[in-house]
């Protein structure tokens, strides 16, 4: 799971059900969510007006046509979660893509892991 992920947010730190219902997302919208993480490299793809709805988005968060409208804008850190949380969340859900750093991994133990190609 460490390299690739658990495909949700259910357990995920920082980043879960829990703190999302504080802040404003229902069951249908979590769900929504980890449906669209089964597939995705990282979580602040998923967050976005047509995951959500964006008459959903402005209406329960209060987001501008211009700020969903805007390509660098950012809804995790809008809504208020750190960049470790969304760091840590992230690699629990997408997962790291690589064993280094795996808790439990030996650095020893690496070497077996090994390929031709440069990761």
């Amino acid at each position: 799971a460490y390299a690739v992920g658990h495909g949700n947010l259910n357990q995920a730190p920082g980043i879960n059900p829990s703190t999302l219902k504080a802040k404003g997302f229902n069951d249908e919208k979590i769900a929504a969510l980890n449906a669209a993480l089964k597939s995705a490299f990282d979580i602040k793809f998923v967050f976005n007006q047509w995951t959500l709805g964006a008459d959903w988005v402005k209406d329960t968060f209060g987001f501008t046509d211009e700020q969903l409208g805007d390509v660098s804008f950012e809804m995790l850190p809008a809504l208020g979660f750190s960049k470790k949380d969304i760091d840590a969340a992230n690699i629990h859900v997408c997962g790291a893509m690589t064993l280094e750093g795996a808790p439990f991994l030996k650095a020893e133990h690496l070497p077996v892991f090994d390929c031709a190609s440069p990761c």
